[in-house]
């Protein structure tokens, strides 16, 4: 799945209308793609969204950028780090706390150039 330069906006936008049954199916369509939409330039924004405007799936979200095998590549993408960034600033409790220690463990990173905006903003102290 790719997304191309503007077609981004509009699915923003029909993200942001909060249509029940247009937000399942486009759920349906992200599902088991969020980690590639996160590592790309335009969809990184529609992951972005659907972490901010679809609570219930969030979790899911979540839970599958957490499951990548290398998320310390999430982490130092250009485009994925701010995903994270996003996710870190919309969770709070059990699910917040998973991605904070999924994030801790490469402290080693802070230093990268992508990582620095994850490991010196507030959002691990949360």
């Amino acid at each position: 799945m790719r997304f191309f330069p503007f077609r981004n906006y509009v699915i923003q936008y029909i993200i942001e209308l909060k249509i029940p049954s247009v937000s399942v199916k486009l759920i349906s369509q992200f599902k088991g793609n969020y980690v590639p939409l996160s590592m790309q330039k335009f969809s990184s924004h529609v992951v972005e969204k659907c972490l901010k405007h679809f609570e219930e799936t969030r979790p899911r979200i979540i839970r599958e950028l957490l499951s990548v095998s290398h998320f310390e590549q999430l982490l130092q993408d250009p485009y994925a780090n701010y995903v994270i960034q996003s996710a870190l600033a919309v969770t709070k409790g059990p699910l917040h706390a998973s991605l904070v220690e999924a994030v801790r463990a490469h402290m080693i990173l802070r230093t990268s150039p992508y990582c620095k905006r994850i490991f010196t903003r507030k959002l691990l102290k949360k």
